[in-house]
């Protein structure tokens, strides 16, 4: 369940209130937020279910009593939340009331780094293309002549090399 929505009843925020101060037990929530807000212990009950399905409380059992206290897990989701609204609302679009002006990010100039964006293909390749080196494979090809071919040099053979004396 959403966090917000999970606090969306006035009566969860009462509880979420009264765990901020520590540990309780479900008798102790029925008691103060059932007088508060006129329901009985069954509803109660219902309301920390619905936040412990949540995960903004906990519960263990000891004896008969079952104690409830808010947990961190809560708390960083509510904060991721809050979060994600604030990006939305630095990217909102619209009438900004607060700098009296119309609001577009997308309208305002890009900023580029200092070296250009080449994308994702390959690297800068200028100068590196080496040299043909063999003949096009057919006589009868329609480019033949198109590009100079230049000679091989000699390299030794492995064979000369071990047959030569050191």
């Amino acid at each position: 369940m959403h966090p917000f929505a999970a606090l969306a009843e006035p009566a969860r925020r009462r509880i979420i209130e009264i765990l901020a101060s520590g540990e309780h037990t479900a008798g102790e929530l029925a008691h103060i937020v059932g007088a508060e807000f006129r329901i009985t212990r069954t509803a109660v009950s219902k309301h920390l279910r619905v936040l412990r399905d949540a995960r903004l409380v906990d519960v263990r059992a000891e004896l008969q009593w079952r104690w409830y206290w808010l947990t961190d897990a809560g708390f960083e989701t509510l904060d991721d939340e809050v979060s994600e609204l604030r990006a939305k609302w630095v990217r909102r679009v619209g009438w900004d009331s607060e700098h009296h002006r119309k609001h577009d990010p997308l309208a305002e100039p890009l900023v580029y780094a200092g070296v250009p964006f080449k994308g994702p293909g390959r690297g800068y390749r200028r100068g590196r293309r080496g040299k043909q080196t063999e003949a096009p494979p057919r006589a009868s090809e329609p480019d033949l002549g198109l590009y100079p071919v230049y000679p091989v040099p000699d390299t030794p053979r492995l064979e000369e090399w071990q047959t030569s004396p050191p």
